[in-house]
């Protein structure tokens, strides 16, 4: 079926047509923000202009990173966006996420170190505007057998049920596990309730024979290991 920006007379095609050579040829690394996030829009608005609105955007949330963050209801506030594009634009870091999820789950991965786990885990909380809480099962050489979501909750807090936790470390047939969790509005830094929970869920596992040996708390790119904190590691039975 033919484009129907193509198939109706429109002012902008030429100019259209320009931008979608220029990626052809160049790719991603060769085109600036505005004009990706300009020809990203073409698919949801068929006829107008998007040039001005890309660039609203980007001034709006501050960079290219920061339009995809926006949540839909933000989104659909800047002048010019429709439920299409606000819809399109809040898909792409959720599909980033499950396209980098599927290449990692193609080879063997070893979390033995808070270093390789904080690389793992953080890639899990892109565009994720909610507390999420997983747990990493780990065999005993320290490689994943499975990231377990065990909870996810609103933008300030996340609440997790020790009997789900339990049954899927059992389930996975974990030797260790490692929890993680996100301060999407906050700091990479445990508060009081997140210390409890981890050194009440660490008790639990190690009655039954499974070391909890690290919980990962990520903000964007910041991630702090608790068990690398020297005051934090009798948490961890």
């Amino acid at each position: 079926m033919e484009n129907k920006d193509t198939k109706i007379n429109n002012p902008h095609q030429h100019h259209r047509a320009r931008v979608r050579e220029t990626f052809k040829k160049a790719g991603v690394d060769g085109m600036p923000d505005h004009n990706l996030l300009e020809l990203l829009l073409f698919y949801s608005i068929p006829r107008k202009d998007t040039n001005e609105l890309a660039h609203r955007l980007i001034e709006t949330f501050g960079s290219l990173n920061g339009v995809f963050d926006a949540s839909y209801e933000q989104l659909i506030e800047v002048e010019g966006m429709g439920e299409s594009s606000a819809l399109l634009l809040s898909l792409v870091p959720g599909i980033c996420r499950r396209y980098i999820e599927g290449m990692t789950d193609k080879k063997k991965i070893n979390l033995s170190t808070p270093e390789a786990a904080k690389e793992y885990i953080v890639k899990k909380y892109y565009g994720c505007k909610n507390e999420v809480f997983y747990m990493l099962c780990l065999d005993s050489a320290g490689n994943l057998i499975n990231c377990c979501k065990l909870s996810e909750g609103s933008s300030g807090t996340v609440v997790v049920d020790k009997r789900i936790m339990l049954e899927a470390a059992m389930r996975n047939k974990a030797d260790k596990v490692v929890f993680a969790h996100n301060h999407p509005n906050g700091v990479a830094a445990p508060s009081k309730d997140d210390l409890e929970l981890t050194y009440e869920f660490s008790s639990i596992l190690s009655n039954i024979g499974i070391r909890a040996t690290d919980h990962l708390i990520v903000s964007g790119d910041d991630v702090l290991s608790l068990v690398s904190v020297e005051k934090f590691k009798t948490l961890f039975l």
